[in-house]
């Protein structure tokens, strides 16, 4: 139930940035002028920016910051709690303020996906094995998370929400690559790849 809400929330607040794009654009400009401050400032205040938007703007949605007490007790991911008033269902929301780049995933604070793949070897491209780690326990959080992306370009002065589809991604995924090396990296990560060599996250 949480991923049909969730999607039919998405699908409302798509309309309502279409409709409406100066009030998501001023809202993610004022959230990203934060990083001049400091890095992690416009994260926290994020959570609770894209909270008050659907609670002003979003008239059959309320929407609660509960990030700050979750961290706290590092017991999940997510960061908003959002309640569709008319269907009376809820769903958490895990929000993430990227830099242009690599979507990185932060899904799992029990830190059980990396050595899961890392049983199957540094490059993975049989079907069955990519069907296999998907309906595994260990990324089960995969699919359960809501993930919401906010993306920015400092030097292009641009800003955006990325939807991030998990089965979408599951489904294009043709094969997952460890990569040790490259753009300063500290430590490994396994990318995810479509049919035709595109990135899908990491």
């Amino acid at each position: 139930m949480s991923k049909e809400a969730y999607s039919d929330f998405i699908t409302r607040f798509s309309l309502l940035i279409k409709k409406h794009p100066q009030l998501i654009i001023t809202t993610l400009s004022n959230i990203f002028t934060m990083r001049l401050i400091g890095n992690k400032t416009h994260g926290d205040l994020a959570e609770i920016a894209i909270a008050e938007f659907i609670n002003q703007y979003m008239y059959d949605f309320k929407s609660t910051h509960v990030g700050k007490d979750l961290y706290r007790a590092k017991s999940k991911e997510e960061d908003i709690k959002i309640k569709n008033e008319i269907s009376g269902n809820e769903f958490p929301v895990s929000l993430k303020a990227y830099g242009d780049g690599p979507l990185q995933l932060s899904t799992d604070k029990d830190f059980q996906m990396f050595p899961f793949l890392e049983k199957y070897g540094d490059q993975i491209h049989e079907k069955k094995y990519i069907e296999e780690i998907f309906s595994s326990t260990e990324f089960s959080y995969f699919s359960e998370i809501n993930v919401l992306p906010l993306i920015y370009d400092e030097k292009k002065q641009r800003c955006n929400i990325l939807v991030f589809d998990s089965e979408m991604a599951k489904e294009s995924t043709s094969y997952i690559k460890k990569e040790s090396e490259g753009r300063g990296r500290k430590h490994p990560v396994y990318r995810f790849f479509d049919e035709n060599d595109r990135y899908i996250c990491e």
